[in-house]
């Protein structure tokens, strides 16, 4: 085998996209792997698709950018582009590139490698999006914070007593709501969730969903029957109800209620609204990290509550689970009866 019918083999065999272009879009040679990476099944298919390789980009501001840069330095590095799949979807590529140009400097073609690095845009992406959420949700209670207390230290002898204990309760409730955020993520981000500290003891779960719904502006029915007695860690149960109350006003319909019933050895506590049914596609989904419900109101929020609610609840020797019921979307927590 000659060196050159080695190269040849080489180009065939390497697990790397490789392509040469022309100046003008056409594609002159490409390897299994760049026909695999754009969802195609061969490289003559790809070939017949492809008109110019301009159309593959998402944006094709993306292609001037990309085609100024290698007239200017005659290469390019770690390039990153979003370019667009057989079937529609769409794909993170970094390419790194170089122009081969005659004696007279003119380009001939342009050959390079694509490598793909969708998964590591989409984290970079979630990461940017996770910071921002974050801020703005701690922002919002923090910035209530400050107002009232510097409102409560200057004008002081200018309230009453009722309304010092007012503006001391919201003061309060927004600290609150910025401490249980916390906890959240440090619940999310442990890299064991089992280390998560429990404390389990008997307790009724109905005064602490009471406890949950006594700081809640919205009228909310609770319906109790039965024993509703558990063994679980009360803090972490609140840290999952105040989280599945959250969700149900920020996603679900106009009318909201909890139920409590004992089934079995289980006490199930149901946080339920009128809205519309979630897709049994998207019922798992909606239990990872950062994902949110399909409703768009409320688009800033972290995304941690069910997650971190699932997480919990399991750690309790409970469960958390999704059911339609009688019109109802449902999240149902249960968790061992004492």
């Amino acid at each position: 085998m000659t060196n050159s019918d080695e190269l040849s083999a080489l180009f065939l065999r390497i697990p790397v996209a490789l392509y040469r272009t022309s100046p003008d879009g056409e594609l002159l040679a490409a390897n299994p792997a760049l026909a695999h990476l754009l969802g195609f099944k061969t490289v003559e298919e790809m070939r017949r698709a492809l008109e110019d390789v301009g159309d593959l980009y998402a944006n094709p501001e993306d292609r001037s950018s990309w085609l100024d840069e290698m007239v200017e330095r005659g290469i390019v590095y770690d390039f990153d582009v979003e370019l667009k799949r057989s079937d529609g979807t769409t794909i993170w590529v970094q390419d790194t590139a170089r122009a081969i140009r005659d004696d007279r400097g003119e380009i001939l073609y342009f050959e390079g490698a694509l490598i793909d690095v969708t998964d590591k845009v989409e984290a970079k992406r979630a990461k940017n999006e996770f910071v921002a959420t974050v801020s703005h949700e701690l922002r919002n209670p923090l910035a209530v914070i400050l107002g009232l207390g510097e409102e409560l230290a200057n004008n002081y002898d200018s309230f009453t007593d009722a309304d010092r204990r007012e503006l001391a309760q919201l003061i309060a409730h927004q600290a609150e709501d910025a401490s249980w955020l916390i906890e959240d993520l440090l619940v999310a981000f442990r890299d064991d969730v089992s280390r998560v500290p429990i404390s389990p003891q008997e307790f009724d779960a109905t005064k602490e969903v009471e406890r949950v719904l006594e700081v809640v502006d919205h009228p909310i029915e609770l319906e109790v029957r039965g024993e509703s007695t558990v063994w679980a860690d009360p803090r972490r149960t609140r840290q999952i109800l105040r989280n599945l109350v959250s969700n149900a006003l920020r996603y679900g319909g106009e009318e909201v209620l909890v139920r409590i019933h004992r089934t079995g050895d289980r006490v199930e506590i149901s946080v339920c609204d009128s809205g519309d049914p979630i897709a049994p596609n998207d019922v798992e989904r909606i239990f990872r990290p950062f994902e949110r419900g399909l409703q768009t109101d409320h688009p800033k929020s972290v995304g941690l509550g069910l997650s971190v609610a699932r997480k919990l609840a399991r750690l309790m020797n409970g469960d958390l689970i999704y059911r339609h019921v009688g019109g109802f979307s449902c999240f149902v927590l249960s968790l061992p009866a004492a």
